[in-house]
């Protein structure tokens, strides 16, 4: 559905530079409204103040906001008084407010997250209260936010898929992508692969050697015989993606939307091995992604995916299914038809 070209801003902070899905995500939405014809204004910088943003959004004559939200975004504990006042600013100026909650509070799992989760939930609880729309990619938040929040998912922000590479040899040993991605589950990883013993043992894309050996979780799990690239150009992750035999990708809160460096690969047609958890989207369990409910199914399902031949058009398949669900243009559309107060 065409929209008659509008004038949208986007609150993401960190934006254009800072490192992060959020960011990923921000740049994709740009490209593709920009690209429809709407004018599309980023306010990254936090220091300028709730007035001071406001003032932006007046002189770009937005009449839609997006906030991009999670807590960490805005400050070092998740803790600002900013999105909330700027969310009452546009709001009461007639600017309609759509919040995207890409994490809502931490969990209060950790004693210093004790104290923050309440904090950071009465916090996002406000700006929701004066927000015209909420989205969300887990749905399993939507009865924590607003009986009203919408769905819909991020999927991969690494760019126009590359696919051609598949034709090229398979990489030697199985993949992970995003070394540092929250909630990985390290032991599963490192269990399938000795379990499968190729050498080398892993292909790991996004990380050096040194780099994962001095990470404060992962480094416990590195192993000297793993191939690790370092931090590559989105186009040549894609490759590498799509050449990969195996992708793991084991998080422990299950198969959610919001799963960027997951969907990267299943946008090259990568076979991919995934788990659930407690946040998991019951939607994906027909998808092309093979998904363990445990890690001895984990290890099991790494070796039997690695040890089978790929049938022909099996690839294919794989494409259609991340095309229907997944395809970046037709997310940011009905996210687009959210914010416009549009979406049927």
């Amino acid at each position: 559905m065409a929209h008659p070209a509008t004038s949208i801003a986007i609150l993401s902070p960190g934006f254009p530079d800072s490192a992060g899905g959020v960011t990923a995500h921000t740049h994709r939405l740009v490209r593709n409204w920009s690209d429809s014809g709407h004018d599309v204004t980023v306010i990254g910088n936090l220091s300028e103040g709730p007035k001071s943003s406001m003032e932006r959004l007046q002189e770009a004559r937005a009449k839609f906001l997006l906030v991009q939200y999670v807590p960490f975004l805005y400050g070092r504990r998740g803790l600002s008084r900013f999105p909330e006042r700027l969310v009452r600013r546009a709001s009461g100026a007639g600017i309609r407010v759509t919040t995207f909650v890409h994490e809502p509070w931490v969990p209060p799992t950790r004693l210093p997250w004790v104290v923050l989760s309440p904090l950071q939930r009465r916090q996002l609880k406000g700006i929701l209260a004066v927000a015209h729309a909420v989205v969300t990619s887990v749905p399993r938040w939507k009865a924590q936010l607003r009986e009203d929040t919408e769905i819909v998912y991020v999927g991969s922000t690494m760019g126009d898929s590359n696919t051609a590479a598949a034709a090229e040899p398979q990489l030697p040993a199985p993949v992970v992508f995003s070394p540092f991605a929250a909630g990985l589950r390290w032991e599963w990883i490192v269990e399938a692969s000795k379990a499968i013993g190729a050498q080398p043992s892993l292909t790991v894309i996004g990380a050096d050697a040194n780099q994962i050996r001095l990470h404060h979780s992962v480094g416990k799990w590195f192993q000297a015989d793993w191939e690790c690239t370092g931090h590559l150009p989105a186009a040549e992750v894609l490759a590498r993606l799509a050449r990969a035999r195996l992708v793991l990708a084991p998080f422990g809160d299950g198969v959610t939307g919001r799963r960027t460096s997951l969907f990267a690969a299943a946008s090259v047609g990568a076979r991919v091995l995934c788990s659930t958890g407690h946040l998991h989207d019951g939607s994906f369990a027909s998808s092309a992604l093979h998904i363990a409910t445990s890690r001895e199914d984990f290890i099991d399902k790494a070796v039997s995916l690695w040890s089978t031949a790929a049938k022909p058009g099996e690839r294919s398949e794989r494409l259609a299914w991340y095309k229907e669900v997944l395809d970046p243009a037709r997310l940011d559309a009905r996210l687009l038809e959210v914010i416009l107060g549009s979406r049927k």
